[in-house]
């Protein structure tokens, strides 16, 4: 009889030869097997090529839900203790290596929930690939906001304003000395939606996109595994968070039982001006900075404003601030008319 080894005493290349087996002999690992090989890899007790091979493998296989919950496991053990004192907390999931074909509406959606009291916290990372875009820390810097914070002080920033960032290299820096490996291997790998969905804050509430809906089938499981109440799965702008008012978005709604709910989001059936060409286009942070200022003084566009509006209403009925999507719609504009999503924005360039 076979004895199995427990997952601490299996070494690294033996947990690459199981995955990297073939459709035939290959394997998932299981999520204590998962946690042992990054924890092997972020201990710098695997070579290069191990981790290299092993990520590779994932990525063309597909990671499964296990391996994605030992991989987080891995990265929660390493990370600085993160637990603001508020209620009903949004985590909102942006890929860390940014966009390039569209505006970043993700801070300006955060700011304007923020003030129509529904606590954010963003986090990412600066230069990271494979698609070395904008990322949503580059607008928040633009913005006049610091985002080099430890973690003490960002929780603190939450808590006193309802935003934060932060970044992996505060949060985790052992996942992020992963960098010139990630860069190297110039693909994406299980850690790009690790990195998202880890929840370092514990926050009940989640907000992610993706770029393909069928890789729900992966995800969901893992939601379910983190025991979230409640998250919100989109598709939106380049697989990210944003959804556009110039065309329809697939939105799955996924409550703590697990149940999937799924709908179709029109901007136009809510009375919102559409997004045009130059609303959506991309430009450097200063570009997406300028656009959330104008929104939050008054002088944009009503096309502009209402695409920030949309995607703030999102994150307000997703954290259960309003009953449904045009009380949550009112909610923002009210963030907005008053003052208080400028004066959310004031109160998180003080945080440092």
């Amino acid at each position: 009889m076979k004895i199995l080894q427990p997952a601490a005493s299996i070494g690294i290349r033996d947990l690459v030869v199981a995955v990297g087996m073939g459709p035939t002999n290959g394997r998932t690992l299981t999520r204590a097997e998962a946690r042992r090989a990054l924890d092997a890899i972020m201990d710098g007790e695997a070579t290069p090529a191990q981790a290299g091979a092993l990520l590779l493998l994932q990525r063309y296989r597909g990671e499964a839900p296990d391996e994605l919950l030992g991989y987080i496991d891995a990265v929660r053990t390493r990370a600085a203790p993160l637990r603001p004192r508020v209620d009903g907390l949004l985590d909102v999931g942006s890929p860390y290596d940014g966009r390039a074909k569209h505006v970043v509406v993700s801070p300006a959606a955060s700011i304007v929930a923020a003030a129509a009291s529904v606590p954010v916290l963003m986090h990412g990372e600066r230069d990271l690939g494979p698609k070395q875009g904008l990322a949503v820390g580059a607008v928040i810097a633009a913005l006049g906001v610091a985002t080099d914070l430890d973690p003490a002080t960002v929780e603190h920033g939450i808590e006193a304003c309802g935003l934060g960032y932060l970044r992996q290299a505060r949060a985790v820096p052992a996942l992020h000395a992963l960098k010139p490996l990630r860069q190297e291997l110039g693909l994406r790998t299980p850690l790009h939606m690790v990195e998202k969905i880890a929840d370092l804050a514990r926050a009940p509430y989640h907000l992610l996109g993706v770029a393909h809906m069928p890789y729900l089938r992966q995800l969901a499981p893992v939601i379910c595994g983190l025991g979230w109440r409640r998250t919100l799965v989109v598709q939106g702008m380049e697989g990210h968070e944003d959804v556009t008012t110039s065309r329809g978005t697939r939105i799955i709604e996924i409550d703590a039982a697990g149940e999937q709910h799924e709908s179709r989001l029109n901007a136009e059936e809510l009375g919102l001006a559409p997004a045009t060409d130059a609303d959506l286009a991309p430009g450097d942070a200063e570009r997406s900075a300028r656009m959330t200022m104008a929104v939050l003084d008054g002088s944009a566009r009503a096309s502009e404003r209402d695409l920030v509006l949309l995607n703030a209403a999102l994150r307000i009925h997703l954290a259960g601030r309003a009953s449904d999507l045009p009380a949550a719609l009112d909610r923002a504009r009210g963030a907005l008319t008053s003052g208080a999503a400028q004066r959310a924005l004031d109160a998180w360039r003080a945080v440092l």
